[in-house]
């Protein structure tokens, strides 16, 4: 009896969603059109070029050196530890590592630079056409009017081949689409049905039968995280079709996205209890989730930003279930890798459900 019940209230849970227009389009929707849109357009036609930098010389003609590399408008240079630097090109951070060894000086024009350069194996064609550039570019530093005099007879670099993925743009963009679907599901379409349903007084009415209420609570987040899995599975398949490499397991990121759900279901029912309408739901939910759209990484890396602001997003719960999306998909990452998310996304939850509980009322 009870377990029909439960079941006859899960089916209108679910009914309830879907008629309910402004839910279904923010949850459901939006990333879809947003997953496809940026699936079409091509963000990797630009020439510019990764390139890491380990500098094991510390001289002033290697820092003169790397800051002429600097000049080049289609390199972007990135610093670092030789360790560091070549795990980023093993990852597909990077498109080349040029390691400048100890001692090293400039070389007279047309011998050999003593340079070599790391390139990685996912994209080989990619890789065939960027060498050239990346070939003059250091050729202009070395032998730039004041760097050494002269012309480049031989080429400067010596390449050597690392094992590396090939990440493209969507395999970026689809853990981040599938983290904003997981907020907007929880976010959007939990504030706006609750928020109804107080509104029209269906929820009196409802509990005035013997119906419990943990029943009829219990239906509601069963419905939301069974449409935010089917959701999340048709934008990976869709994500899958445009490129998209999956390296880690479905059941690590069944996980991560059911964490991530319970946050941001938390945050719905806070809202919805809150909310005494759709007028004062929306613009709360709105402000909640276009910064985190936005500041969490889900569709440009946070690396861009300036290093206060990416303090400061770093904390924030999107970015938790982003990352963690993001090494699983991208890395591999099992569960233990992850520590660090989980962490974060487990202290979320437990607030998110507390503010919950405080703020959500029935009438």
């Amino acid at each position: 009896m009870r377990l029909g019940m439960l079941w006859a209230l899960f089916i209108a849970s679910g009914k309830m969603f879907i008629r309910n227009r402004a839910a279904v389009f923010f949850s459901l929707f939006l990333p879809l059109i947003i997953m496809l849109i940026f699936g079409v357009l091509n963000f990797e036609g630009s020439v510019d070029i990764d390139l890491g930098v380990v500098d094991e010389s510390g001289s002033g003609a290697s820092e003169a050196f790397i800051a002429d590399l600097g000049d080049v408008d289609y390199l972007v240079l990135h610093q670092g530890e030789r360790d560091a630097e070549l795990a980023a090109l093993e990852t597909g951070d990077r498109d080349f590592v040029i390691l400048i060894p100890a001692g090293w000086s400039v070389p007279p024009a047309g011998t050999d630079s003593g340079l070599t350069a790391y390139a990685g194996t996912g994209d080989p064609a990619q890789v065939q056409v960027l060498e050239g550039l990346l070939q003059q570019a250091v050729a202009q530093a070395l032998y730039a009017p004041g760097g050494g005099g002269g012309t480049a007879f031989v080429p400067p670099l010596a390449f050597e081949s690392v094992e590396s993925r090939d990440l493209g743009y969507i395999d970026f963009l689809v853990p981040g689409i599938v983290g904003m679907t997981i907020m907007q599901l929880g976010l959007f379409g939990v504030a706006f049905g609750f928020v109804q349903l107080k509104r029209t007084g269906a929820l009196r009415r409802l509990f005035a039968t013997p119906t419990p209420p943990t029943y009829f609570l219990s239906a509601q987040v069963a419905s939301r995280l069974i449409i935010g899995f089917v959701q999340v599975a048709i934008l990976i398949g869709i994500g899958l079709w445009f490129g998209l490499q999956m390296f880690g397991d479905y059941l690590t990121l069944g996980i991560i996205v059911l964490i991530g759900s319970v946050i941001f279901l938390a945050i719905g029912f806070a809202i919805a209890g809150w909310a005494k309408n759709e007028d004062q739901a929306a613009p709360v939910a709105n402000l909640i989730s276009l910064p985190m759209m936005f500041l969490s990484g889900v569709f440009f890396p946070r690396e861009a930003m300036p290093e206060f602001l990416r303090w400061i997003t770093q904390f924030m719960p999107l970015t938790y279930v982003n990352e963690a999306l993001r090494g699983v998909v991208n890395d591999g990452d099992g569960l233990l890798a992850l520590g660090p998310q989980l962490l974060g996304m487990s202290v979320w939850a437990v607030i998110t459900f507390v503010v919950a509980v405080l703020l959500f009322k029935w009438e």
